[in-house]
């Protein structure tokens, strides 16, 4: 958010963003009324299609997909993260796939659409983008791993010294006692 140097720009600003989070907290809480509704459904949708009652099952399997789709975009607005953006959007995609029966040409397209989301969750995510704390954590971890690995490296290389001039002086002593005569006297 860019600060600006007037007070009353500065205020109207804080204002708006306020007034954003409140917003978007009365539309999470709309989308969980508009969940409990759509769930209240379920069981009756499950004793139907029990008993075979002229119950579709793409249509339950399209408002299972729209429950789900609801409760990720509820889990968005909580969390504000990219990860949970390119969820949503995979579901969409998915359930757009499973459910509507598109010609093949709309179907690849669909499944390029999921392979490309999938590559961007899985090499274009950065988490540091999303939680700075959590980035410096892991700065810290990974210098501490390095410090350690670095001293172990050190300890090893003082023994392997060690252990290579004992090795030297345990030679000279088999060494000079060859040359001794070690014979009876």
């Amino acid at each position: 958010m860019k600060h600006y140097p007037n007070r009353r720009v500065q205020r109207a600003q804080l204002f708006i963003l306020k007034m954003s989070q409140y917003l978007e907290i009365v539309c999470a809480l709309v989308l969980i009324i508009a969940i409990l509704i759509a769930f209240l459904s379920i069981p009756s949708d499950l004793y139907n299609l029990f008993l075979d009652n002229g119950f579709s099952l793409d249509s339950f399997i399209k408002k299972s997909f729209e429950l789900v789709i609801g409760v990720e975009l509820l889990k968005m607005f909580c969390r504000h993260d990219i990860d949970s953006v390119v969820e949503v959007l995979l579901f969409a995609v998915a359930r757009q796939i499973v459910i509507e029966h598109m010609p093949v040409q709309e179907s690849l397209i669909g499944i390029i659409s999921v392979a490309i989301l999938f590559a961007i969750r899985r090499f274009l995510f950065v988490s540091a983008l999303d939680d700075p704390d959590k980035a410096s954590q892991e700065l810290e971890k990974d210098s501490y791993i390095h410090q350690r690995v670095a001293e172990a490296i050190a300890q090893y290389k003082k023994e392997a010294a060690a252990a290579t001039s004992l090795q030297e002086k345990a030679s000279q002593m088999v060494h000079t006692a060859e040359i001794d005569d070690l014979g009876p006297k």
